[in-house]
């Protein structure tokens, strides 16, 4: 952002707070509801927020707090509430008013301020923080939406609800979220039933004479998705198996490309009609349907409409989706054993099943990738540097992460380390981007490691080229707590050895999950402490490095990542699951 256009941003600011401290509802409501769109949500957006204030931003930020803090008319609170929502991320406002006071023409905007959370974090302890934000305001929002028999209220609540709630950049830290994910599924079902879009069916008992399971898939749309749902479906037995993909009608023929090897039908969905899709699903009368894709992220996503009503037997969430559905609809959760811990099943609302080893088994459609031709002159490192590579998404990489990274680079002088954190696959458009790549040069900086040392890369249209910089790459460094997945294919691929860390929860345990299958757990490390001692030993033994590397070629080789599936086994477990849940349904 340039001098001019961050001056216009911070003078837009703060005569949009002015309006709002005038506590005149109506005039903030049009502003929210204008056809543009809603004015506050579009400056905290913006990310205005994360520049630093200026004495006159101080000035309008106090004028809030006071507010907030002595005066007695609700209407005047929740204006300076949204005016310091501009200057001030939720987690860090003392709100002193309830949900259920707040004008209802303000509610729907009021609701999306207060889930509107950083998209990136500066501090140590503001991930956390900002999640146990979140969740308190979940726990208010459906406790007001369940007891409040309004239908307005509930409407403008839900509102909010659907359109604020996306947990990218916090579902990352190492807790239970079953509760959150449990309300957040009964607030969707909610929102779905005072909209009249539920359709769910009472699926008929099968027939004694059916040999046939029908198996309907919600087809992924990003790569590393459609390589996870090829891995559980590859080797599926297609003799008892039926598989029907449902596709979005907007990208119908792109994303059946990736799985016609899969399925045995497609059939394309109106998703911007979901009562529609939901009744050519039921249609179909399915014994199981497959959530493709994740369904725990955000609320309006039409798979996760979709999944949030009963369309087929028995329903099915697996490693797609980063954590519990949360949804009643949700019947199993298939991960592997080596992705969860003992007490797994406590974070799940579904029954969880476990496959043997890990989930992590990705088959690619299409020719392999061949990795591009790069020198190290050509990303700007020298020849006689180590080079570490990550490929952490911007979601996952908090000033702890940045912290531990920096402290190595700061023991091994010779280090430089080349990221590339924004992959496709999670948005097409990374927000704040800027301010992100600001904060990570100062993190560095802290620990005396220049720019120079640091490498920063563009999302790329391909593999290729990421996987050119690896087969340079000394080494490579997963993230935590928050740990890869299919990013972790790449460095294996072309023998860049990768230190990963475990934590507890799946989401947490992934990289770990695959290494451990594969035979190498010497790369996985379990607290932040050992992970820095083991990256700087493989940096500064040559002869290690070496060792590991051609352990690393090897096995990549014989285990033949991104070609082998698991639906062998996964066949198994829907045909015990379906069983089971049919008998329920019989007594």
């Amino acid at each position: 952002m340039d001098q001019e256009s961050e001056r216009k941003l911070r003078e837009l600011r703060l005569n949009l707070a002015e309006v709002c401290l005038e506590g005149r509802v109506e005039r903030i409501a049009q502003l929210c509801r204008s056809p543009a769109g809603d004015a506050i949500m579009t400056m905290i957006n913006s990310g205005v927020r994360h520049l630093a204030m200026t004495k006159g931003d101080q000035a309008v930020a106090e004028r809030c707090h006071r507010i907030l803090s002595v005066e007695h008319d609700v209407g005047r609170k929740v204006s300076a509430y949204l005016a310091l929502s501009l200057f001030t991320p939720p987690q860090s406002i003392e709100r002193a008013f309830d949900i259920v006071d707040v004008p209802t023409p303000l509610l729907c905007t009021v609701v999306k301020v207060l889930l509107a959370v950083p998209m990136f974090f500066t501090r140590e302890g503001a991930r956390r923080r900002a999640l146990a934000h979140v969740e308190a305001t979940i726990a208010e929002v459906h406790k007001a939406v369940m007891v409040i028999d309004e239908f307005e209220f509930r409407r403008e609540v839900l509102a909010g609800f659907m359109d604020g709630y996306v947990i990218s950049s916090i579902y990352g830290e190492d807790v239970p979220l079953r509760a959150l994910a449990q309300r957040r599924g009964d607030l969707i079902r909610k929102y779905l039933e005072i909209h009249d879009l539920a359709q769910d069916v009472i699926p008929g008992p099968r027939l004694g004479t059916e040999t046939t399971v029908r198996v309907g898939v919600l087809c992924p749309g990003t790569i590393s998705e459609t390589a996870a749902m090829r891995g559980h479906l590859f080797g599926l037995d297609r003799s008892v198996f039926q598989v029907i993909a449902f596709v979005p009608d907007e990208a119908a023929t792109s994303v059946s490309a990736g799985f016609e090897d899969v399925a045995d039908d497609f059939i394309a969905l109106p998703v911007s009609d979901i009562p529609a899709a939901a009744k050519i699903i039921a249609q179909e009368d399915l014994d199981v349907l497959i959530a493709g894709a994740n369904i725990t992220n955000t609320c309006k996503f039409p798979w996760t409409l979709l999944m949030a009503q009963r369309l087929a037997r028995l329903q099915v969430a697996m490693h797609c989706s980063n954590l519990t559905t949360g949804l009643a609809s949700v019947d199993l959760f298939i991960n592997g054993k080596l992705n969860e811990p003992d007490d797994a099943q406590d974070d799940y609302t579904e029954e969880l099943a476990l496959v043997p080893g890990s989930s992590n088994h990705y088959v690619f459609g299409g020719k392999a990738v061949t990795p591009e031709t790069l020198t190290r002159e050509r990303i700007g490192v020298p020849d006689a540097a180590l080079l570490l590579a990550t490929g952490a998404n911007y979601f996952k990489i908090g000033p702890e992460l940045l912290t531990t990274w920096a402290r190595i680079l700061e023991a091994v002088p010779t280090a430089h380390l080349v990221m590339y954190p924004f992959n496709p696959n999670w948005t097409t458009h990374y927000p704040h981007k800027d301010g992100f790549l600001r904060f990570v040069q100062e993190r560095f900086a802290e620990r005396g490691i220049g720019v120079d040392r640091l490498h920063v890369l563009e999302s790329q249209s391909s593999r290729a080229p990421l996987l050119g910089v690896l087969k340079l790459a000394d080494l490579y460094l997963d993230s935590f707590p928050y740990s890869g997945a299919v990013s972790l294919l790449d460095p294996l691929s072309v023998g860049c050895p990768p230190v990963v860390r475990e934590g507890h929860t799946a989401r947490c345990r992934q990289s770990a999950a695959l290494l451990k299958e594969i035979g190498l757990d010497v790369l996985v490390t379990r607290s932040m402490e050992d992970y820095v001692t083991v990256v700087k030993r493989l940096l500064t033994d040559h002869s290690l490095r070496r060792e590991i590397a051609d352990a690393v070629k090897e096995i990549s080789r014989t285990a033949q990542l991104g070609a082998k599936g698991i639906g062998g086994t996964v066949g198994d477990v829907l045909l015990a699951a379906l069983k089971k849940k049919l008998k329920t349904q019989a007594l």
